[in-house]
């Protein structure tokens, strides 16, 4: 045992003993690297956000080309699946002849263009210092999905972060930490939600009652869209039932129509979207007025509506919703007052 110890302090006395005549690194010394790894981080900040922006002037410019933007989805497709996980170059082609047909499917191609669109706004939203600086845009793009003329496909129903462009170019970490903008291209109501109307109510009050207006109309228009599309395509699968020939697109019909559908589109269906999301919308408009513009005609505007609701399904939400503002209202003046 006494050997053993021996032998060990032997092999480590040589490592201790370098080791005290290692020299310190100075404080200056120490300062000057950090002063040094400063500007390397600050240009790689610069390097980054030239990236982000360049990949988002490219996603922009094919969301308003079908040919571009099906050539885009395929390279990013072909770089995501294939060539990162070292796949062979024939089954890429495989891969490639199978969904050829998608390079004339007018459902596809939409919903791929509206997704390059809003893939480019996130990068743009991401690196811009205010939101104003991409204010008009979201609104141009709001309204624009608003008037899609076919049905949306999975590309749209899902977080753009997630997306083989964002994998493609790095870009989930960038396109998934912004929690005030909605991450799924789709979604008229959480960009409204999490974007339009916190914007407003904290920097154009005055602005709130228009946007309300727009989006009440917008998604009206959407679930009269969604809902011509969806008996068409339901019209074309009757047809299709019989057709042996039918193939793909009557598969592709049947996923449509009866496969899983997003709450986007669930609450744009017909009889819901008039029994609850549009009462549920003008509500929510006359709350603004209530609490950012305008109390008194805001508080007329909501007695009355809860008037014109009082046997609604909904009218006991409106009801109860109504009461607790107006006792939390109470309660913050009578603060005030004694704070006074």
């Amino acid at each position: 045992m006494k050997t053993l110890r021996l032998l060990l302090l032997a092999t480590f006395l040589p490592l201790a003993s370098v080791s005290a005549q290692t020299p310190a690194i100075t404080p200056d010394q120490i300062a000057n690297l950090k002063k040094q790894l400063k500007a390397l981080e600050e240009e790689q900040a610069a390097h980054l956000s030239q990236r982000n922006a360049s990949a988002g002037d490219v996603f922009l410019r094919a969301s308003s080309d079908p040919k571009a933007a099906f050539e885009l989805w395929e390279k990013c497709t072909k770089l995501i699946v294939f060539d990162r996980e070292e796949r062979k170059e024939s089954e890429f082609r495989e891969w490639k002849d199978g969904n050829s047909e998608k390079a004339r499917d007018d459902r596809f191609l939409e919903s791929l263009m509206i997704e390059l669109k809003y893939v480019g706004l996130s990068c743009q939203a991401a690196e811009a210092e205010k939101i104003e600086d991409v204010f008009p845009s979201i609104l141009s793009y709001v309204d624009g999905l608003s008037r899609m003329k076919e049905l949306p496909t999975n590309e749209v129903l899902q977080s753009v972060a997630n997306s083989n462009f964002a994998k493609a170019y790095n870009l989930e970490a960038l396109l998934g930490k912004n929690r005030n903008w909605e991450s799924v291209p789709y979604s008229i109501r959480g960009i409204y939600n999490k974007t339009i109307l916190p914007h407003l109510r904290d920097n154009n009050p005055a602005g709130l009652m228009k946007a309300w207006d727009m989006r009440i109309e917008q998604q009206t228009r959407l679930a009269q869209s969604l809902n011509t599309a969806m008996e068409d395509a339901e019209r074309e699968l009757r047809l299709a039932e019989g057709d042996r020939n039918a193939g793909a697109k009557k598969r592709a019909l049947q996923d449509l129509v009866k496969g899983d559908r997003s709450d986007m589109m669930n609450s744009h269906d017909k009889d819901d979207f008039i029994r609850e999301e549009l009462p549920r919308l003008k509500w929510a408009k006359l709350k603004d007025q209530f609490q950012y513009i305008d109390p008194s005609a805001g508080a007329a505007g909501m007695l009355q509506f809860v008037k014109e609701h009082i046997t609604h399904e909904l009218g006991e939400e409106f009801m109860s919703d109504f009461k607790n503002l107006i006792t939390t209202m109470e309660a913050n003046a009578a603060a005030s007052a004694a704070s006074n």
